[in-house]
């Protein structure tokens, strides 16, 4: 992927520009109850065709907690629920995601430090058998499914998180001079 240059980011102060409530997140959230969300993840979770997609994830391997935050996120995003019903469903999605894999018999991992460094292989194996299978997904005409779009949203979150951070590199300070500069 290509590395984007300065001249292809957004113009400072250009959201301010920007028509305001243009964006999902802008609006009111649709629950403004923890609970109504609550109730709304729970129907989501009993739904058979995200059940079957959500232990597919978890037989790949992908972490609990990522599942879960990728849920939630997309809550925030699409406007459902504000930042402050995420925190304080992410326990409670998390447990719910963990009772049904138990239910089933699926092992699981609960976060990515589950891993550690001797299962990097198997990470990135889990991430190309899930890319896979949503490419068949796709193929099959089932990308209206809710289950293969929380796949979609754990892969573009699990491929964000890839992307290395640029380190910054300290400058060496300019020894100052002129009239005002003073001796150190």
């Amino acid at each position: 992927m290509a590395k984007p240059t300065v001249f292809e980011g957004p113009i400072p102060g250009q959201s301010l520009t920007a028509e305001p409530k243009n964006f999902p997140w802008e609006q009111p959230p649709q629950y403004a109850d923890s609970l109504d969300a609550l109730e709304m993840y729970m129907k989501r979770l009993a739904d058979p065709d995200s059940q079957d997609e959500l232990i597919d994830m978890l037989d790949l391997g992908i972490p609990i907690s990522v599942i879960t935050n990728t849920i939630l996120s997309q809550g925030v995003m699409d406007g459902l629920h504000s930042v402050d019903v995420k925190l304080l469903l992410k326990g409670v999605l998390a447990t719910q995601i963990q009772t049904i894999a138990d239910v089933v018999g699926v092992d699981y991992k609960v976060s990515m430090a589950d891993y550690g460094d001797k299962d990097a292989l198997d990470q990135d194996r889990m991430k190309r058998k899930l890319a896979v299978k949503l490419e068949l997904a796709a193929a099959k005409g089932e990308s209206s499914d809710p289950g293969v779009a929380m796949q979609r949203d754990v892969v573009e979150f699990l491929q964000a998180e890839e992307e290395p951070i640029e380190e910054v590199k300290e400058e060496t300070p300019v020894k100052a001079t002129g009239i005002m500069a003073k001796e150190v």
